[in-house]
């Protein structure tokens, strides 16, 4: 939508808008205020190689090869280690980047199922706002 001119303003994820800037497209990220949010590996109870499984996320989470994989593709380490072994110019383009911190919060995943006073959750009052707002 963005490379094709049909929106101004748009909330994609990283790696897709990295790759349209790194290609030349005349994209911005404003990191301003960024909302972070984070993926997770799941070992299910019971799994026949839960140990391999274990040594795998182990493997993921070290530092170096964060740091490793943000240079293939720009997706921000969680882990925070990883900045010190990612070049400046790769650095700058992560949303956990040291000087973006300060201005970005966490996802707060239970906010969207606290209730308000009519029972109805904080997500499906915002489902109703955009519908709302939508249709004008």
């Amino acid at each position: 939508m963005m490379r094709d001119g049909v929106a101004d303003i748009a909330l994609p994820y990283d790696g897709r808008a990295l790759s349209l800037i790194d290609q030349g497209e005349p994209i911005e990220i404003n990191r301003n205020q960024a909302k972070l949010t984070w993926d997770y590996w799941i070992i299910p109870k019971g799994s026949p190689n839960a140990h391999n499984a274990q040594k795998f996320i182990e493997f993921t989470g070290r530092a170096d090869r964060q740091a490793a994989f943000a240079q293939l593709f720009a997706q921000a380490p969680s882990n925070r280690n990883a900045y010190a072994m990612i070049p400046e110019t790769v650095a700058r383009k992560l949303a956990t980047d040291p000087d973006y911190i300060s201005s970005s919060f966490p996802l707060n995943g239970g906010w969207y199922a606290e209730r308000g006073s009519d029972g109805s959750s904080n997500y499906q009052q915002l489902i109703q706002r955009w519908n709302g707002w939508i249709v004008r």
